[in-house]
Parts: structure tokens; sequence; C-alpha cells
């Protein structure tokens, strides 16, 4: 049976150690904190005892490597898909405009949603459509030096569909402005969201939390699969001889006599690994602000809102609590608690009148390098799977996975390498 160290806990860390259990590797992991999921893990508000996600992860329909992983765990269970297209848009004054998809077949239950979307103008839609149809036969690579603000500009989009369909979707799926986001990159996932199917586009999120939804059946798939997984210990260097890696040193151990390595930490924690095929490379990288304001009568009442023309960008209705994410966040995520208290309930007095008043206790969870920044630059010198050292692999939703920093990116990235492993030891039989 061979042997695979993997490096990181996080989603692209147990998406690899999974897939390679599941095929018959013998599997350790090492994570350098007390837990597992990385980025996508619950805590425990210590005032409520509440378990709580370290922030808001909206999932959709094409999301295809996250539903294989989800039934490899036996987990697929704990999320839930719309049943017909719908998106809440929350305007001032506690008024509501739904974007909803007819009940009829794929695609025209789409269209005909979009053309009864009362926030645009009858030229906003026919803009908009003309590029949804189109969409399937743009050849991407053709985009791969614009910004997706400049490309909707040059496909005659109306000043009022970029910002309230358009920009919302790049905001949202790429954490990133439409000013810096690579169109290349925006344009494939576009064409994942609306050109795969009937259910592509439908929202799903998570029944409960993202522990019980990712992590913890991860590390029960694992421990049934006789993998062994060590936290709190953190890899301090990587041992290179003759162009392989012949074993790993943490700061309790030495990991050896391992057939396969994979790397699958966040891309700024693999530049201290000193290895020599890192280059230069600088990854910028885009923050999420998390707010959760508990009341004494919750006055939100839909399962989520996407917010017009306001910095909060999302809703999320938690029954006793809300979670608020904004999304690039680059404004805010340096204020003080006070600062960011004071501004977001004033936007929310504007969205849900006197809401500040109902309000008990506000959370504040920062996360500063929460995705990385998918400009075009950094699009064309994403990393590969396979590296130099012919026994290590790399994983992470910044490797080239052709997808944003998404959980679907990250998961991917875990199975590629898996696959590259899985390819590499069938060969050497």
């Amino acid at each position: 049976m061979k042997k695979v160290l993997v490096i990181g806990g996080g989603l692209s860390g147990l998406s690899a150690a999974c897939f390679l259990a599941h095929n018959k590797f013998q599997v350790t992991l090492i994570e350098s904190t007390h837990k597992l999921g990385g980025k996508t893990h619950s805590i425990i508000d210590k005032k409520s005892g509440v378990e709580i996600d370290n922030g808001q992860h909206i999932m959709l329909g094409c999301y295809y490597e996250t539903f294989n992983f989800l039934k490899l765990l036996c987990a697929i269970k704990y999320v839930e898909i719309q049943n017909e297209f719908q998106i809440d848009y929350l305007l001032e004054g506690n008024r509501i405009v739904q974007l909803k998809a007819f009940e009829l077949f794929y695609p025209i239950n789409l269209l005909l949603g979009f053309i009864r979307f009362q926030l645009l103008s009858f030229k906003d839609k026919i803009s908009l459509l003309k590029l949804l149809l189109k969409l399937k036969f743009i050849d991407s690579d053709s985009l791969s030096f614009n910004n997706v603000e400049d490309w909707l500009k040059k496909e005659n989009q109306t000043t009022n569909s970029i910002n309230l369909f358009w920009g919302v979707l790049c905001v949202g799926a790429l954490n990133t402005s439409p000013k810096i986001a690579s169109a290349k990159l925006f344009c494939e996932i576009l064409k994942r969201i609306f050109w795969t199917g009937g259910n592509s586009f439908k929202i799903v999120l998570p029944k409960n939390s993202l522990n019980e939804t990712f992590v913890n059946p991860a590390e029960s798939f694992l421990l049934k699969h006789n993998a062994k997984i060590y936290k709190s210990e953190r890899c301090e260097k990587i041992l290179v001889s003759s162009g392989e890696v012949i074993g790993v040193k943490t700061n309790k151990r030495i990991f050896e006599d391992f057939d396969y390595y994979v790397i699958a930490v966040p891309f700024y924690s693999l530049k201290h690994f000193e290895l020599s095929f890192i280059n230069d490379l600088e990854i910028p990288y885009s923050p999420i602000l998390n707010v959760y304001i508990w009341f004494k009568n919750n006055p939100v009442k839909a399962p989520f809102y996407s917010v017009h023309n306001s910095i909060i960008h999302w809703i999320f209705n938690k029954g006793e609590f809300i979670n608020i994410t904004l999304s690039n966040a680059f404004n805010l995520i340096d204020k003080s608690k006070n600062e960011i208290e004071k501004i977001i309930l004033s936007e929310l007095d504007k969205i849900i009148p006197e809401s500040s008043k109902n309000c008990e206790r506000i959370l504040i969870i920062k996360e500063k390098r929460a995705t990385f920044i998918p400009s075009a630059e950094v699009m064309e010198k994403r990393f590969k799977t396979r590296t130099e050292l012919k026994n290590l692999f790399l994983a992470g939703e910044w490797t080239d996975t052709k997808l944003p920093s998404t959980i679907e990116g990250a998961i991917k990235s875990g199975r590629d390498a898996a696959e590259e492993i899985i390819f590499d030891s069938l060969n050497k039989e």
C-alpha cells in the first residue's frame, strides 16, 4: 500500500486525503492548527453557546466537485438546493424585489425570470439577455488580458445591468471588483453557472454548520479508512534529495519513508518552505467581513437576501441571529469593532428601519486574506499540481484549477492532486 503525507487540513488537503484514502492509499495528514477545515470551519460562540461559521458560504448547483466530495463522505444530505431559482433583493425601506425563474423548462424559465425582473429597464434586460445567450459561444481565452468591467462595456452592457447583476455576481463569486477581476475567469464561471444544466444556477446553502457539513464528515471518513491525523503540528521544512522529497520536518518529529507528499496550504504559507520552484510571484488577497447580529426579535424573514445598493452584500437568516456578509471589504476590514458596528447598524437601519433598536449583540469576524484576487496577471501564473520534485504535488484553491478561490476550487484542487498521484502510482506498477 502506497503511503502519502498530506500537509494542511483545509478543504483542499481534506479533499486530497479523502480521495486518496478511498483509492486504498495509506494517508497521513498533518495540520498546523488545532482544527481542520481551514477557512471553512465553525466556532462556538461563547455567549450563546451556538456554533457559528467563520463566514457564510454560498454555493451553486454547478458545484459539481463539491457535490461529488459530499457524496463520497455520505454528507450530501447536509446541503439544500433551491427547488426553483430565486433571489430576493432587499432595498431601502424593507422593500423586496424578486429575481425568480419560472416553472418552465430550462433555459426559458431563467430568461423569463430576467424579463420580469423589476429593477431593470427594458434596455437593461435586452443587453443582459443578449450577453447571456452569447456566453456559450464566447472564446474565454480571447479575454485573457481584460478585466470584467472592460469586457462588459465592450459587450454593451448597461450601467444598471452591471451594477444590479453582473457586478453582484462578480463580487460574490470572485470577491473582487469588476475593475480588477479577470474577464477570462469570470466568463468561464458564467458559462458554468448558466450553460451546464437546469440546476446549475440554483443557490445551495448548508443546512447546518460548516463543521457538520464538511469538516466532521471528512474527518470521520479518514479515520474509518485508517488514516492518521495530527493536529497542532506545524511543517517547518521539506527535506529534498536527488530531485524528490525524502521527508518532512515538523515542530514535533520527522516524517519520512512516504511514497508521495502533498502540500495543501495557503499560498502565503507555501513560501515559507523555501522550495526551489517557488518563484517571486506575489498573490494579493481580498478580505471578507462577516457580522453576526442577535436581536430581541429577528426582523429578517426570508432565508437570505441580496442587498441592493449597499455596502452590505448579503444577509442570511440564522433564526436567533443574522449573518451579514461584506465581500471585497477593503474599506472596512482595518476599522475598529466600534466603527464597524456603527457603520453596519446605520446601513441596516436604511434597509430595515429601526432594526438597530432591536439589536442585542454584535460579533465581528474578519478574514483579511479570504480569497486571492483573480486578476489577469495572477490567473496566468497559477501553479500546476505537479512540481519539479517527482513525488511532491500541490493542492489549494490558488493552484491552476480554472476556478476562483471558492469551496469548489479548493475541493477540485485536492482531487486533482489525488488523481495525479493515482496516475503516477499506476504507471509505476
